[in-house]
């Protein structure tokens, strides 16, 4: 049985995308190989007694000293993060015979690397989430396609939830699930309120509800107060469970330029409903125009606004590509599709 070494930056005390990668890379891996996983930021982790968990609570010298004493035992070495190269380039030179893999995401990878980083990552096997941020990394740093490994992010099909409706009925709600972090203003969340009046003439029972925190949170309730639609928005702030937000919603929107691949359009597709996204980034593996919902330009009010009225006039266009993304989601980022996939890589 192969011994494998999966170091991430934390999995289990935050929330994003990125988190849920780490964690389908830990259900899928536990199932039929040794593994360990060393945590540089985690505390605890959820009890999995398959998987030797090691938490370092932010001591990143002491996760170091411990990844560079025991690295020579495992067969492989699975890194969930592009920061964590400089330690994995140590790694390296103490153990050249372990196989590396590490994760591609979003923006963090978008760039042209320094010759060092560009040199060791061409020694290690890239798992890119999406084709575009595979292009993207080939394109700036001429690396070769044979270094690139897809591998999508994923969802359970089968978790599915009973849950009361938190949406009024009467109205027609688009909801937004997103960080509002100062750093990810690229998200859209603002531009997603600058449209609001451009709809309310059309749609005068429009919900617009975003899920999500960050230090961004303040600047645009300010925003939507200078625009004098408070009734129309509504910000939910951190919400523990947020599977009856998707499965009630009647449009999933989130026209962010910087998605390294967009975990919610899938958990959005989960429960059929139709998405919008901005026609750039790895979303648009995702997001398949006229066909699993609408791509538009960044910060686009004109295509977010028609976008918006035709889905809200269509009852069957809404269904039609809701039912589309399910099956979009199916044939592609499913997790055992994710599983199969990861444990192909490995073993070849």
């Amino acid at each position: 049985m192969n011994k494998t070494l999966f170091i991430n930056l934390a999995t289990f005390s935050k929330v994003g995308g990125i988190e849920n990668y780490n964690k389908n890379i830990i259900r899928a891996l536990s199932a039929d190989c040794e593994l360990d996983v060393v945590s540089i930021y985690d505390s605890k982790s959820v009890y999995n007694e398959k998987v030797n968990f090691h938490n370092f609570g932010e001591n990143k010298k002491k996760s170091i000293i411990f990844i560079l004493r025991y690295c020579h035992q495992y067969d492989q070495i699975i890194a969930s993060h592009i920061n964590l190269l400089p330690v994995l380039i140590l790694v390296k030179i103490i153990s050249p015979k372990t196989r590396f893999f590490v994760s591609a995401h979003g923006i963090e990878v978008w760039k042209r690397f320094n010759f060092l980083y560009r040199y060791f990552l061409s020694k290690f096997v890239l798992l890119p989430v999406s084709s575009y941020t595979e292009k993207t990394m080939i394109e700036l740093n001429h690396f070769k396609k044979n270094n690139f490994k897809l591998l999508f992010n994923c969802v359970d099909i089968d978790a599915k939830y009973t849950s009361i409706n938190v949406f009024n009925d009467s109205e027609f709600n688009i909801l937004t699930i997103s960080r509002l972090s100062t750093s990810d203003k690229y998200k859209g969340v603002d531009t997603m309120i600058k449209t609001i009046p451009l709809l309310i003439n059309s749609i005068p029972n429009l919900k617009y509800t975003i899920v999500g925190v960050g230090g961004d949170q303040e600047r645009l309730k300010k925003l939507t107060n200078e625009l004098n639609i408070e009734k129309y928005v509504d910000f939910k702030g951190f919400v523990e469970f947020i599977e009856p937000y998707y499965q009630y919603c009647d449009v999933f929107s989130l026209p962010s330029k910087g998605e390294g691949f967009g975990i919610v359009y899938i958990e959005a597709m989960k429960y059929k409903k139709p998405c919008i996204a901005c026609n750039e980034g790895g979303q648009t593996d995702v997001v398949i125009n006229n066909e699993t919902g609408f791509l538009c330009e960044y910060d686009s009010f004109k295509c977010l606004s028609q976008s918006i009225l035709k889905l809200h006039k269509d009852d069957d266009l809404r269904s039609r590509l809701g039912i589309n993304g399910y099956k979009h989601l199916h044939n592609n980022f499913r997790f055992q599709l994710f599983s199969r996939r990861l444990h192909k890589i490995i073993k070849s």
